[in-house]
């Protein structure tokens, strides 16, 4: 398999890695930030079905760790999940928060972009939550 375009998203959050990291590895807490459409509805140990703008999608998150990882999984049922890598660090009286975002297979530029332009507001959102 041929190396994915990625994209790094970096966010500084003036907030203490320990409570950012608690709020952002509760998966019921991921509706108040990310573009969720809909109830959000367990259907597995780590897997939720989230009905999202681009339609249904199913979120694998990563069990709760004393690392700040909160990888996650995105796909549609049948199809490969996407992994998105996630991390929490500490900074200071703060924190920084990265997601890598990878293109999918067939993706096109504006979809790709599309997706970014989502991502980028997803996290401005979370860190006035998270700040407020």
């Amino acid at each position: 398999m041929a190396l994915r375009e990625s994209h790094l998203i970096h966010l500084a959050i003036n907030k203490p890695v320990e409570e950012a990291y608690a709020f952002l590895s509760s998966p019921r807490n991921y509706a108040e930030w990310a573009s969720v459409v809909g109830p959000m509805r367990q259907v597995g140990a780590l897997d939720w079905q989230v009905p999202t703008a681009f339609g249904e999608r199913i979120i694998r998150f990563s069990a709760p760790n004393a690392y700040g990882v909160l990888d996650h999984a995105v796909y549609r049922e049948g199809e490969e999940p996407l992994m998105l890598p996630m991390r929490v660090t500490p900074n200071g009286d703060g924190c920084d928060l990265t997601f890598i975002f990878f293109r999918r297979a067939g993706m096109s530029d504006e979809q790709f972009s599309s997706a970014l332009e989502w991502i980028n507001t997803d996290f401005l959102t979370l860190r006035a939550l998270l700040e407020a």
